[in-house]
């Protein structure tokens, strides 16, 4: 009897340990915030398209910060290539020398960086403003060797930490 009254007091002291873990655990989840729906997902500021995956499927342009999709990016590479074909031909037709557009950003239009000193300043004036994209952009191009003079993974770590800071969830990767 001795030991089923032992039984029964370990049972009753495991039942009540289990049940005091239950409700601190409901208490620590606030299951309203379980069925909010997910954010909005981030949309192209040229064609409000919602973008669709990470930042392998969009362009973030050095100039001014932005993300467009890469439907747009290709679109303006492909009216620029066309256009320059066309006044190839019109040249070689007439004799004319025409001045061939350039490849300039599809957002703010300013002209696409033409050296690695060049991207890397505009990469480096969108960190001083805390651009947690800009930081990521660095930390490849740290990490890869682009752009920069010589590969440095360290240097490349401390900014994709700080873009992770910054609150870019890529960064986490």
């Amino acid at each position: 009897a001795a030991d089923k009254a032992a039984e029964k007091a370990a049972v009753d002291a495991v039942v009540a340990k289990v049940e005091e873990l239950t409700l601190r655990i409901k208490s620590e989840l606030d299951t309203s915030d379980l069925f909010v729906p997910p954010p909005p997902k981030e949309e192209c500021p040229i064609c409000f398209l919602p973008m669709i995956g990470t930042l392998q499927d969009a362009m973030n342009m050095a100039c001014c910060g932005k993300v467009i999709c890469y439907g747009c990016f290709q679109e303006k590479r492909r009216v620029i290539h066309t256009a320059n074909f066309e006044r190839e031909e019109e040249e070689e037709r007439t004799g004319i020398e025409e001045i061939m557009m350039k490849e300039t950003c599809s957002f703010c239009r300013a002209p696409v960086s033409t050296s690695r000193e060049e991207m890397m300043l505009r990469i480096e004036k969108r960190m001083k403003v805390n651009d947690p994209l800009a930081y990521y952009q660095a930390g490849g191009c740290y990490q890869d060797g682009r752009h920069v003079p010589q590969a440095d993974v360290l240097k490349a770590l401390e900014l994709n930490h700080r873009a992770a800071e910054l609150g870019l969830p890529e960064a986490f990767a």
